[in-house]
């Protein structure tokens, strides 16, 4: 991963996600791009440069300075970062800029359920993780300490090839020398045997013999609830799992979104196209 995209409205959600962020891109020798979306009164085509003559210059002036703090905060580490202001009435989508910053990473906060859900102008949280065609990080605390993941939880049915999510994980793990608790969700009225879902682990696992691996599974047509017993019982640093594509989800009822709105450790929802 060679460019992380931060999108941030400056809330204190969104400045946890962004002191997450710098210390992956310092781990991962990765660069920033801190986006913040301003509405623009005038209707002005969007843009990632300031038009003065269309917002108030106190507006922009604090916008800008605050994306200032935040490469500043990422550039005392050694990480590369750039600011990106877009001029916009609201319609703006964080996805827009994937393609054309290369991004490889998406690390956003989220208030939860409970509180406040949008996150960028015109955008949220779950949303993007249901939309973005790279990996999402959802940063929900603060940092206290060493960032780090010492137990990683990726679930999955694995009725389709998992391969490609994995190794994102297993990228993760290797920085921060994880272990990786491979969770199969076995539903109740589409249950697989023993043998095969060892199979399946042991073909998942083949190509890392270098990373540390538990195997787990759960009969069960509760998905949320299972995974978040698991977190529970390994106390989790990150929830992993894959999603179907841009519109329907490997594990149903949208979990990966529930999960996001839950629960309290970082998800990771990798998708695909």
């Amino acid at each position: 991963m060679k460019n992380i995209l931060v999108p941030t409205d400056f809330s204190d959600c969104a400045l946890n996600a962004a002191s997450a962020a710098i210390a992956i891109a310092a781990k991962m020798k990765a660069d920033i791009h801190f986006l913040h979306i301003l509405p623009d009164p005038e209707g002005s085509t969007h843009m990632v440069h300031p038009k003065i003559a269309h917002l108030p210059v106190s507006g922009i002036g604090y916008a800008q300075n605050q994306l200032n703090l935040l490469v500043a905060k990422a550039t005392h580490v050694g990480v590369q970062a750039f600011a990106v202001l877009v001029l916009d009435k609201g319609n703006e989508n964080i996805e827009k800029y994937i393609q054309p910053l290369k991004i490889d990473l998406i690390v956003m906060g989220s208030h939860g359920a409970s509180g406040i859900r949008e996150l960028v102008i015109g955008s949220n949280t779950q949303r993007v993780v249901r939309h973005a065609a790279v990996p999402v990080l959802v940063i929900k605390h603060p940092i206290f300490g060493a960032f780090k993941f010492d137990n990683i939880i990726f679930a999955s049915t694995f009725q389709e090839d998992v391969t490609g999510a994995f190794d994102v994980v297993v990228n993760f793990a290797k920085l921060w020398k994880s272990t990786i608790h491979i969770f199969f969700i076995n539903f109740k009225d589409k249950l697989v045997n023993q043998q095969t879902m060892e199979h399946m682990v042991q073909k998942l696992t083949m190509p890392y013999p270098d990373i540390q691996c538990t195997s787990n599974s759960a009969e069960t047509n509760d998905e949320e609830w299972a995974i978040h017993e698991l977190a529970e019982q390994l106390d989790a640093d990150l929830i992993s799992l894959t999603t179907h594509d841009k519109t329907g989800f490997i594990l149903k009822h949208k979990v990966a979104e529930d999960l996001v709105n839950h629960e309290e450790v970082p998800v990771l929802a990798i998708g695909g196209n």
